[in-house]
């Protein structure tokens, strides 16, 4: 994205020390400066961005975001972050197109890549990088974004009330896409209306008559809806669409329309529903919608499946909540041949984390798995819920105690569901079991 410095001075409130110039793209990690960007120097506990001011204008960088002394090249602000988060709403503005808001307590980065792929037939479509989703990624997404595109699909995050406010305040989009509401954060949360209040913050900054798809049954999220006068679709069981299950795929009806992905899962196939009536709703032929998240094959961390000495490995470590645990259980269980499971901690659930813990291994006993390898206390602790199951239960403290207790299995044959909050590290299995990688859906990288 191109952006005049003169553009994020003003908006910062900051003085600029040096000409005025058209500068493209930011960063935050001086690894990544590059000549013509703009790099802001955000103070840290470990290592403070202006530590490394002097290499980053050596490298050709049009200018440093700074809260530090006057030097030529330099924007000098008050607060860093606060700068980055207002130069992010002040090129917001500078967008031709329509912005996308994704947020939800699960599933919001699948259904932002699925979204970008269903708005293609009809829009050049940019989106959010990996998990740039608070108030530190969602500026640097918007600040490097392609500004010929003409639809911008941005991810947003919160675990607090207030922050959707501040976000969404920021990404100001025409229409907004709520995936769920669940059990994630709930530890900071009432109940489920006061974490339902939160994701409506997104819907209270979306353009008065702008588009907004939500899940049905949650009619908190339908008054915000109607106090902002948006034109809402609700999807789910009682909603204005629904996915009913047919064969390896679903249809939405009353379209009709059959959707199929390269990845198995009901929870993959309703954020592709979501993605699909989004795009309706944006002018997008729903056929052609449908045909484009044909080809999408899961992300890392998120679904996406590859072949490990025999072993079918279904990558889910990148976070987990109760809802997308079940869900991907679920999907587990459908799978032919052998099934076993790694499952880690599900973190931020307050005083509901033992029950919400038991639930899951219920699940899990349900389901015809071979072994089940738990890593965490609150795992451990509800591993009574898998009694009878006739699963063998391995425990674990930490990820590679889990490799060692995994490699009393046989591989061939296998398909095993690695799934766990961010923080428990399960991706360090993962990585090791990419050694010499299959991928089975054409589409995995190292």
């Amino acid at each position: 994205m191109k952006f005049l410095l003169s553009t994020i001075t003003s908006a910062t409130g900051g003085v600029l020390e040096g000409p005025d110039a058209v500068a493209d793209g930011a960063c935050i990690d001086s690894r990544l400066a590059s000549a013509g960007m703009v790099f802001f120097a955000m103070p840290g506990a470990r290592t403070d961005g202006h530590a490394f001011v002097p290499e980053v204008l050596a490298l050709g960088a049009y200018a440093v975001v700074s809260g530090g002394p006057a030097l030529p090249g330099t924007i000098r602000v008050r607060s860093v972050p606060d700068a980055l988060l207002e130069a992010g709403s002040a090129v917001r503005s500078t967008l031709e197109g329509r912005v996308v808001a994704v947020t939800g307590s699960s599933g919001k980065t699948t259904t932002r890549e699925l979204l970008s792929l269903a708005l293609s037939p009809a829009y050049r479509t940019d989106s959010s990088r990996g998990n740039l989703n608070n108030r530190i990624g969602l500026p640097l997404s918007i600040l490097n974004l392609d500004e010929d595109a003409r639809a911008f699909v941005l991810e947003l995050g919160m675990n607090h009330a207030g922050e959707l406010l501040e976000l969404g305040s920021v990404a100001r989009p025409d229409a907004s896409v709520i995936t769920n509401v669940g059990t994630a954060h709930i530890e900071f949360f009432d109940g489920h209306d006061s974490l339902a209040a939160a994701k409506a913050e997104l819907l209270d900054t979306t353009a008065g008559g702008g588009i907004c798809v939500i899940p049905s049954g949650e009619p908190v999220l339908l008054e915000a809806a109607r106090r902002n006068s948006l034109d809402c679709t609700t999807v789910g069981p009682d909603g204005d669409f629904r996915l009913v299950s047919e064969g390896s795929g679903a249809r939405i009806e009353p379209l009709g329309l059959r959707v199929v992905l390269s990845v198995p899962g009901s929870h993959l196939l309703e954020d592709a529903a979501l993605a699909i009536v989004a795009a309706m709703r944006m002018g997008v032929d729903p056929v052609e919608a449908a045909r484009a998240v044909e080809g999408f094959a899961g992300l890392p961390g998120r679904g996406r499946i590859f072949v490990s000495g025999g072993m079918t490995v279904v990558d889910e470590s990148y976070n987990a909540n109760p809802e997308s645990m079940k869900a991907c259980l679920e999907a587990l269980s459908h799978s032919p041949g052998r099934r076993g499971a790694v499952l880690g901690d599900m973190l931020e659930l307050g005083g509901r984390s033992t029950e919400l813990h038991y639930e899951v291994l219920r699940k899990a006993a349900c389901c015809g798995l071979e072994f089940v390898v738990l890593v965490g206390p609150g795992m451990r602790d509800a591993a009574t819920a898998l009694s009878g199951s006739g699963a063998r239960v391995e425990y674990a403290d930490d990820p590679e105690e889990a490799l060692e207790r995994l490699s009393a299995f046989p591989a061939e044959g296998l398909r095993l569901l690695v799934k766990g909050s961010h923080s428990i590290g399960l991706d360090r299995i993962v990585d090791v079991l990419r050694e010499g990688v299959r991928c089975s859906t054409g589409s995995c990288t190292r």
